[in-house]
């Protein structure tokens, strides 16, 4: 039977269902090292979160498959997966509700500055002059109009928000006044109030924001940082904001994770920091589920077509 191997703590009643769905298949649940590698010779597919080195690829000579559960895929050696002719699907629309979510509330967190008034609670200090602002009106500008950028546009433009955005091919999207090629992204920085950062890690992104578009944007407007931290360059970052080129920043990811003690970031009275969690939720299984099924389905009868395929060439 063909063998594949689940390498993250996919709940008992989901993975019950899969074997109910596949039998077909052996699918063993791997979540430590030893049984990891026990199984990986002989394993024709692998399932994992953020999770596949080199070593584990070296041990699997039998792989075929690989979907990881994750949306970006930054952390597999590509290079190897694409030499070996390997099939590499993702977790891609996994967290388009909960990241939309994060960023609506980012906005008004940042229009209402909430930042401000709770450093205020933590004083006992009484300010009515915190200025107050709307999202109402406001230009969003959002750089990777993918399965989340997607869903983001349609939020912000039900609170009546103009979206403009960035994606690989410019075509017209629901909820976005224009979708701009990648050549086109400091128009994103010059226009909006609110730039929200998607971009997925790969060599042509890496540190791609930085200085210069720091200084298009408005002295008003906010960054807000969810893509990959390796695509921005922390130190035109946090310069930026030192020197009130931009107002506020709100970030979720950073070069380095976590995110040092001595990173000034933490000592920014224009930063709000989270620690990688705008993705988390307690839906992310069943959803991911939802791919993984679709995908087995596909594989195991050779019918249709596999849905969230990576091109290997672009990194996403």
């Amino acid at each position: 039977m063909t063998l594949a191997v689940l390498n993250f703590e996919l709940p008992d009643p989901l993975l019950e269902r899969l074997r109910q769905r596949f039998p077909q298949l052996t699918i063993e649940r791997c979540p430590d090292k030893d049984s990891l590698f026990e199984h990986l010779p002989r394993a024709e597919i692998l399932m994992t979160f953020m999770q596949c080195s080199q070593k584990m690829l070296d041990a699997a000579p039998n792989l075929k498959w690989i979907q990881a559960i994750s949306a970006g895929v930054d952390f597999l050696p590509l290079d190897e997966i694409r030499r070996r002719g390997i099939l590499l699907t993702c977790g891609r629309g996994t967290s388009a509700i909960q990241m939309a979510e994060y960023a609506t509330a980012a906005m008004i967190n940042l229009a209402r500055n909430f930042h401000l008034m709770f450093r205020n609670q933590v004083q006992a200090k009484w300010e009515r002059k915190v200025p107050q602002q709307e999202v109402y009106g406001a230009t969003v500008g959002i750089l990777g109009l993918g399965a989340i950028g997607a869903e983001i546009a349609r939020r912000a433009a039900c609170m009546g928000m103009r979206v403009v955005g960035v994606r690989r091919s410019a075509a017209p999207m629901e909820g976005v006044a224009h979708v701009l090629g990648p050549e086109r992204m400091a128009e994103v920085f010059q226009q909006s109030d609110y730039v929200i950062n998607l971009l997925p890690a790969t060599p042509a992104t890496r540190r791609i924001v930085d200085r210069k578009y720091f200084e298009l944007m408005k002295p008003t407007a906010c960054f807000i940082n969810m893509g990959r931290g390796a695509t921005v360059n922390e130190e035109d970052l946090v310069e930026a904001l030192r020197a009130k080129k931009i107002r506020a920043l709100v970030s979720d990811v950073y070069e380095v994770e976590p995110l040092p003690a001595d990173s000034p970031l933490w000592r920014l009275e224009n930063a709000i920091l989270t620690p990688h969690v705008c993705g988390a939720s307690p839906q992310y299984m069943q959803r991911a589920t939802e791919i993984i099924e679709h995908n087995l389905g596909v594989y195991t009868s050779g019918q249709g077509q596999m849905i969230q395929r990576v091109d290997l060439a672009a990194g996403y």
